[in-house]
């Protein structure tokens, strides 16, 4: 009977800690770490609070990471070395674009590679083990299969194919597709472009620019609304971002970043349910 008495204490006494642990996290934190746990179900295996309310995230392949690393970061710092919350805190524009964007605005170019490795896969061999063939128009492009993103682009493709069988012109802007699994660092940095994760796909390279590329004094504003909005929207109903919506444009470049588009529609006042984490806290170590 005591021990009963004991381990019903214990737990007493744990529920207690986690609930002060919960807390202790910001409104922010709570809601970046629940979209994140929405998104992609079961990458976090533990959420660790300090007594100042400092969390390190446990990811899946034990790889711990910071939400808030405390750091002050420059605009560059912020794309090329970010901590979660960095990562997430620009709100992505869903909807046609009306603006060009401020400079170093690119939702989506800030990403924690660990992240994305305990996601996706740990490197090459593990990464195209865990994709699959999806369908688009005539192509067959190899794509992640893990937390939907293979669903997810298979999905996009059927939306597309429906649009241009009412439009045929917006192939155009489409086809030739490439991508997939294509394991590489992005040019002048030493981090993995996402397509090393097959989680990415460039359509028709040579018809949509890419900001190196177009001379200075381009009116990109006009380039970059020419591109078809309803395909835009398609993508993004998939929990897709665009790079043309970024100050450094890629017109070509969609990703698979549900928790982006989760956050958009949020801040836009949905009312969409989130899975909680309270499960997840943990006194820090």
């Amino acid at each position: 009977m005591r021990r009963v008495a004991s381990v019903a204490v214990l737990l007493c006494c744990l529920a207690v800690a986690v609930s002060a642990m919960g807390q202790t996290i910001s409104p922010q934190a709570r809601r970046d770490l629940s979209v994140l746990e929405t998104a992609y179900p079961g990458v976090m295996t533990a959420i660790e609070v300090s007594p100042d309310g400092r969390i390190t995230v446990v990811l899946r392949d034990g790889a711990r990471v910071a939400y808030d690393d405390g750091r002050a970061r420059t605009p560059e710092q912020a794309v090329f070395d970010p901590d979660l919350k960095t990562m997430l805190a620009q709100p992505y524009p869903l909807g046609p674009v009306t603006a060009e964007p401020p400079l170093w605005f690119s939702p989506g170019r800030s990403r924690v590679q660990a992240f994305f490795l305990a996601l996706y896969g740990q490197d090459r061999a593990e990464v195209r083990a865990n994709c699959r063939p999806v369908a688009f128009f005539n192509q067959r492009l190899e794509f992640n299969t893990r937390f939907g993103a293979a669903d997810a682009f298979a999905r996009v493709a059927r939306r597309l194919e429906t649009l241009a069988a009412a439009d045929p012109g917006i192939k155009r802007f489409l086809l030739p597709a490439s991508g997939g699994m294509v394991w590489r660092v992005i040019a002048g940095t030493d981090r993995l472009s996402v397509h090393s994760f097959a989680a990415a796909v460039d359509v028709s390279p040579r018809g949509n620019p890419y900001w190196r590329n177009l001379p200075r004094g381009k009116n990109m504003l006009a380039v970059r609304r020419r591109f078809p909005e309803q395909a835009v929207a398609a993508f993004e109903a998939e929990g897709f971002v665009w790079g043309g919506k970024w100050t450094e444009f890629d017109l070509m470049h969609f990703e698979y970043r549900p928790e982006l588009i989760l956050l958009a529609r949020l801040a836009r006042g949905e009312s969409l349910p989130l899975r909680p984490i309270d499960a997840l806290l943990r006194p820090s170590r």
